[in-house]
């Protein structure tokens, strides 16, 4: 499961997102990739062949945020690796924040970048939440401030154990509301799995 969120808008957004889910599907089907944090390790290095970063100035910025996640169906044991992205679990009936590595892929070619592996031994009715920035950065509420982490923590606290269906209702409708009569600010993307 892979929940990534480009750099950019528009263009050069949509520019980022086709090159990195080209290279996401060429990497996962590899026999030599075995673990989540080798898929970022390896999308990170041919993101920067790709854009030739480490000669064109202009384009260090570009990159994205990503969690790559990976679920034995028959163990139900978990591993992820990410960056710049946490992952939430309702694990044990209790919700876990994970924090991602502070690093994201592409960018700066001489930064200095450890993708670790992350397991969690999970259950049948345990979720995985994973979201890009464009949710907790969204600004809106009575002072049209950003919504933050600890507000998506509450949120989902207040539904992790509804049905998905009403999960997922709750949560577009919480943005809507908190959004107001502001313009969205980034693109959204927030995913939910439950075992």
């Amino acid at each position: 499961i892979v929940c990534a969120d480009s750099t950019g808008h528009g263009v050069p957004g949509a520019f980022m997102s086709m090159i990195g889910t080209t290279l996401i599907k060429d990497i996962c089907w590899r026999k030599d990739v075995d673990s989540p944090s080798h898929v970022l390790q390896q999308l990170d290095k041919e993101l920067q062949s790709t854009l030739n970063q480490n000669i064109d100035a202009e384009r260090a910025h570009d990159g994205m945020d990503i969690i790559v996640c990976e679920i034995d169906v028959n163990t139900h044991y978990m591993r992820f690796s990410s960056a710049m992205r946490p992952l939430i679990l309702y694990k044990d009936k209790e919700l876990q924040y994970v924090k991602g590595t502070k690093a994201s892929i592409g960018g700066d070619p001489k930064a200095e970048k450890q993708f670790e592996n992350v397991g969690f031994q999970l259950h049948k009715g345990d979720i995985i939440y994973m979201f890009s920035d464009g949710y907790p950065d969204q600004f809106g509420g009575p002072r049209g401030k950003k919504f933050k982490l600890d507000r998506v923590k509450n949120m989902l606290a207040d539904v992790c154990d509804k049905p998905m269906e009403v999960q997922q209702e709750y949560v577009a409708k919480t943005f809507t509301e908190w959004r107001g009569k502001l313009q969205q600010v980034d693109d959204v993307l927030f995913m939910g799995v439950r075992l």
